[in-house]
């Protein structure tokens, strides 16, 4: 071979090593290769079926979350626990879910067919749409059968293929319970027509194939045939659907083979059946495997003939290229090459990209030399602020039984004042100590308030408290717990100590807006300098937390932040805080601005 040039060492490697190997391998290929492409056919079919399962699975999902707002929503939870409703205030009531509830599901979905609620004094609200004229009692009858079986079902069910009239469509429950007995109490019912399960089928569906879903009766839910729906699946193939979650299996009927390639539904007991005809997905890819052949070894023998021209250049650019990796794997992010940037071609492009790769490696391990110096820093911090949170750790029911301890000597010695901190103090400490809930009635906070400024009150002489809340609020208005101690607490910090004024007034006020219910605490303290209110104002509206704990850092504020953003979490826009003035650079008013159900009608405006 050394004596022979390099064009003729390429022909005899080509027809020693590459047409002959090629021809004796491609006779076995040739045959196996029928084989292949069925299974690669059925395999790509069978996933476009496991598409359109989690497909169905995501659509049935999103019904039954849909339903979850109905569980706990408070008309539909006066409806069925009232049983005193006058047939007027029925009839309101059922008008209010169908327009308010109802309607809001149906909104801009053409899929579902009709909505009813079902409850244990068996009466109905039923909302369909349909084109044609339904029978209502016969609808009734069902939904009261089902409601009468709903205890042996769960909270969520997909019943099964039914007829609204003469369209067929999927019915699906909901099981809703008492909020205050946790008793079984109505059913919703949903009735769904066959449009998405339409839809899919288009997806997955070739000339002659049919696309099925069954349930685990054999009852056909679904059929590309529309005529099918309702019937029975032959007993031999639904054994086989349900033997297994997913399986492919071929079947011969009248000398022609079909393909049975299924999925079982994930949260119900259906299966998902596409049969496909097995000439239609099999005989464009024999074809297409003959085509292929030709030109591979068309392909093979021309990328042959040039190889030899590119093999140096190649090889040798491909050398340079792994000593100077050899150097970047040891540590060297200096090495450049400037003799590859005049070509356009591949390799030029290796180069550029190898250049480029080794100034981000440079950057990228310097960024990670820093990042571990500020992590090693980070945990130093960590274990710092761990130590002094320790240290400062103290049981909470020792001191509120300390303060008991305490209360029964003031007492003994008739001290009221002693008594009265000590009281105040324990009911704040009991507040603090009782169920964490994270919403709270209006009542229970002000309570907690109430004891806060009675302390303030034997700390602050000259204090005047004044609180105007209309006591039928309290008991229909919700707010997140310790909300209004941050607030009364800023106003004597910014209000009066910070500017060695005396603590004269702390007032707390309420009113309704047509948005909103607004709890004001009022100071005429020293004020609030206009820029940093509106600064305030500015980042509680675009919820701009950077710049909230710079101020809070700079003045010391006693977390608004922390009021706002968890008023906003629990209740969203536009509620949580703003900030007024009182008068002209005299005192600042911090409004809570809280949500409110206009049905609240004792909650009057003050």
């Amino acid at each position: 071979m050394h004596t022979h040039s390099i064009k003729k060492k390429l022909f005899l490697i080509f027809t020693f090593f590459v047409c002959l190997p090629i021809s004796i391998i491609g006779m076995i290929w040739y045959e196996s290769s029928t084989n292949t492409i069925e299974q690669e056919a059925i395999q790509s079919n069978k996933k476009l079926i496991q598409q359109a399962n989690e497909y169905l699975n995501m659509y049935i999902k999103e019904i039954e979350n849909s339903t979850y707002p109905f569980i706990t929503n408070p008309q539909i939870q006066w409806y069925i626990n009232n049983d005193n409703l006058s047939k007027y205030d029925s009839f309101i009531l059922s008008e209010q879910i169908e327009l308010e509830l109802f309607t809001q599901l149906m909104n801009g979905r053409s899929d579902i067919v009709g909505i009813s609620l079902v409850s244990q004094k068996h009466s109905q609200i039923n909302f369909y749409q349909s084109k044609e004229l339904l029978d209502m009692d016969r609808i009734r009858n069902r939904n009261d059968n089902l409601f009468n079986n709903g205890k042996d079902m769960d909270n969520f069910n997909v019943i099964g293929l039914r007829k609204i009239g003469s369209q067929p469509v999927i019915t699906v429950s909901r099981k809703i319970h008492s909020t205050s007995s946790y008793l079984y109490k109505a059913l919703l019912i949903i009735d769904i027509n066959l449009h998405q399960l339409s839809t899919i089928s288009d997806n997955l569906s070739i000339e002659n194939s049919n696309v099925l879903i069954m349930d685990d009766t054999g009852q056909t839910i679904f059929h590309t045939d529309p005529d099918r729906i309702g019937k029975y699946v032959d007993t031999s193939l639904k054994e086989r659907y349900i033997s297994s979650e997913s399986d492919v299996f071929t079947t011969t009927k009248n000398d022609e083979k079909e393909i049975h390639i299924y999925e079982q539904f994930k949260d119900t007991d259906w299966v998902l059946v596409a049969q496909l005809p097995h000439n239609k997905i099999i005989g464009d890819l024999v074809q297409m495997r003959t085509i292929t052949i030709i030109l591979g070894a068309f392909i093979v023998v021309v990328a042959l003939t040039v190889f030899g021209g590119f093999a140096l250049s190649l090889t040798g650019s491909l050398s340079t290229l792994q000593r100077m990796m050899k150097k970047v794997e040891s540590g060297n992010y200096t090495v450049q090459n400037t003799g590859m940037k005049g070509r356009r071609d591949e390799i030029g492009n290796v180069f550029r990209s190898f250049n480029a790769m080794v100034n981000e490696l440079k950057r990228l391990h310097e960024e990670v030399h820093i990042a571990q110096l500020q992590e090693k820093q980070l945990q130093i911090k960590q274990k710092e602020s761990a130590l002094r949170a320790m240290q400062a750790q103290i049981n909470p029911h020792f001191l509120y039984n300390t303060l008991g301890i305490i209360n029964s000597h003031a007492i003994l010695d008739n001290n009221m004042v002693i008594s009265k901190i000590t009281t105040s103090l324990a009911q704040m400490f009991r507040y603090n100590l009782s169920e964490a809930r994270q919403v709270v009635q209006l009542r229970e906070e002000m309570n907690h308030i109430h004891s806060y400024l009675e302390i303030q009150q034997e700390r602050h002489r000259h204090l005047t408290v004044d609180i105007q809340i209309d006591d039928q609020c309290q008991d229909s208005i919700s707010l997140i717990r310790f909300s209004l101690q941050p607030l009364v607490e800023n106003a004597f910090l910014h209000g009066y100590q910070k500017r060695k004024l005396k603590a004269t007034y702390i007032g707390i006020r309420t009113y309704k807006q047509k948005e909103y219910y607004v709890i004001q605490v009022i100071d005429k303290g020293y004020g609030i300098q206009p820029d940093i209110k509106e600064a305030y104002n500015q980042a509680f509206t675009n919820l701009n937390e950077q710049l909230i704990h710079d101020y809070e850092k700079e003045y010391k504020s006693i977390g608004l932040w922390n009021v706002h953003e968890r008023t906003r979490l629990a209740f969203g826009s536009p509620y949580g805080l703003h900030i007024k003035e009182w008068k002209a650079d005299r005192g600042t008013i911090v409004e809570l601005r809280l949500p409110y159900q206009e049905e609240d009608k004792e909650c009057t405006m003050l």
